[in-house]
């Protein structure tokens, strides 16, 4: 088995919960590294989860009213993400080596990087993990570090969500989105739009996407990311609601 993150949680072991730093005896991540891994930047997706359920998942649980994480994504220059790593024709070349995972980074990950197909199932969620690190850590700057690559992502997260907000319900601009959240964190967003279901409807914002230097995937290693918008976006002018 290959570049896989497996944990168990039982949440409801009193003593799980007191001693947070407990490490789980059948958790694991598996993951590699190979100092001639190359790509040019991140991107880091968040995704406003009602506008997910609302265009293009069945969701299940408690939906967050914050942004979450959908991937933090190794690209190539020309925006196109790293090819997932594989066994054969990889972004690293070096044998996956065995890590465990600490029951507090568990839990962080269920609030800020949870599978909106059903938040309250660590089943699907450490399955989303596993993918995304399959397909993006493990082809990082974190390859022989994956914890590190989840923390990166989660202080990232909660970074942006108390440096930026916009109002539910309300419409915006692009172009007025793009402004706030460079005064937020100081860089330009890539706007992904969508319609609603059935694909009729007004626009609505679904993802915005950060990006951030090679080696320094922090808030102070953003830069500005190649597009403004992307999705059924045409235009900077095209306006966009917050479910």
């Amino acid at each position: 088995m290959v570049a896989c993150l497996l944990v168990e949680i039982s949440c409801g072991a009193v003593e799980a919960v007191r001693v947070q730093e407990r490490r789980l005896s059948s958790g694991r991540i598996l993951g590699s590294t190979d100092p001639n891994t190359t790509f040019a930047f991140y991107k880091f997706s968040l995704q406003w989860p009602p506008a997910s359920c609302d265009s293009s998942l069945k969701c299940v649980g408690d939906i967050p009213a914050e942004f979450t994480i959908h991937g933090l994504w190794p690209q190539l220059s020309n925006d196109k993400g790293v090819p997932a790593y594989a066994k054969n024709k990889s972004c690293t070349t070096l044998t996956p080596t065995l890590l465990l995972m600490p029951y507090h980074l568990g839990l962080q990950l269920m609030q800020a990087w949870p599978d909106l197909k059903n938040t309250s199932s660590l089943k699907t969620s450490q399955t989303f993990w596993s993918n995304e690190w399959t397909k993006h850590g493990m082809c990082s700057d974190y390859g022989d570090k994956p914890l590190d690559y989840f923390k990166a992502a989660i202080n990232l997260r909660n970074n942006f969500v108390q440096a930026f907000k916009l109002e539910r319900g309300v419409s915006y601009k692009v172009e007025e989105i793009v402004k706030k959240v460079k005064a937020a964190v100081n860089g330009t967003p890539e706007i992904a739009c969508r319609t609603k279901k059935g694909g009729k409807g007004a626009k609505i914002l679904l993802e915005l996407r950060l990006c951030y230097k090679k080696g320094n995937p922090t808030p102070q290693g953003i830069q500005d990311c190649k597009v403004s918008y992307s999705g059924v976006c045409k235009s900077t002018l095209d306006e966009l609601t917050l479910l």
